[in-house]
């Protein structure tokens, strides 16, 4: 009970002195207002995002808009600009159609990843990592969920990558391999999920091109390597059609695992990430 008094009588002494102490107003914080073209802007790119506006639509003339919107030509302009850099229009200069609208690209996103990640210092092992965090998962949640269509889409994106081995085309393969990959997370249904694998394997698959052009090697050697791998994929199909959630997950650890050291040397994962085009 004493200890309670103290604590109230403190309380009440610090609730005094907080009553007794000169007022001070909060700094005030500076609000800023947005342009109008930046508003005109957001307008736009709401409707798009929003799919009201879809690839390819155009927007009415200059002339129109200015009307409707009662703005300036060079606010109209700038709004433009402002989604010309966001890549959501583009804006031929003489046409007489209106800029045409394009939906937000995830190759826009991955290229520009690339340069922040290499700008970090990410090295190529940091991102094979990465693939470890998300893909096992992903084989696990196909296995227990077994969505419709699932296993068939994997086994015909298999057979496409086949068809690429036997006509040698060996950079389409490494590009065709990251597809499967990103297959397998986007049809596990997580969209927040799918969007980082994206952006991930545009990476990775821009990597191992490079990697290909740099290091080339024997097309025997190449083509049972690449049949092998193939073989890996379909057993991780066969896990997933049999709802065998632990096997899928265990399969495909090893299997990235395993890749992982196949395309890159202990000196090239500690490299830096060449963000270049």
């Amino acid at each position: 009970m004493i200890q309670t008094m103290d604590v109230v009588r403190s309380a009440d002494r610090e609730s005094a002195d907080r009553e007794d102490a000169p007022f001070r107003p909060e700094p005030m914080v500076a609000i800023r207002v947005p342009k109008m073209a930046e508003l005109i802007a957001d307008h736009f790119r709401r409707r798009i995002i929003m799919g009201e506006l879809k690839e390819g639509d155009h927007l009415p003339p200059e002339g129109q808009l200015m009307t409707a919107l009662s703005i300036s030509r060079p606010t109209l302009r700038e709004a433009f600009r402002i989604l010309e850099m966001e890549r959501l229009i583009s804006v031929v200069r003489g046409s007489r159609a209106g800029a045409q609208v394009h939906q937000p690209k995830v190759d826009i996103v991955s290229r520009y990843a690339r340069f922040v990640l290499q700008a970090s210092g990410t090295t190529i092992a940091d991102i094979y990592e990465a693939r470890l965090a998300i893909e096992p998962y992903a084989a696990r949640r196909l296995a227990e969920m077994r969505p419709p269509g699932a296993v068939d889409r994997l086994r015909a994106e298999v057979a496409r990558i086949r068809g690429m081995i036997e006509n040698g085309r060996q950079a389409d393969f490494r590009v065709g391999l990251a597809e499967f990959h990103r297959l397998l997370v986007e049809l596990v249904g997580n969209n927040t999920l799918h969007f980082l694998i994206q952006i991930l394997h545009e990476v990775v698959a821009f990597y191992q091109v490079r990697h290909l052009q740099m290091n080339p090697v024997s097309t025997d050697g190449t083509r049972r390597a690449l049949v092998l791998g193939l073989r890996s994929f379909d057993k991780l199909i066969d896990l997933i059609e049999a709802g065998d959630a632990d096997g899928a997950q265990a399969h495909w650890l090893l299997h990235v695992t395993n890749a992982n050291k196949i395309w890159a040397s202990n000196q090239e994962l500690r490299a830096i990430l060449d963000g270049q085009d």
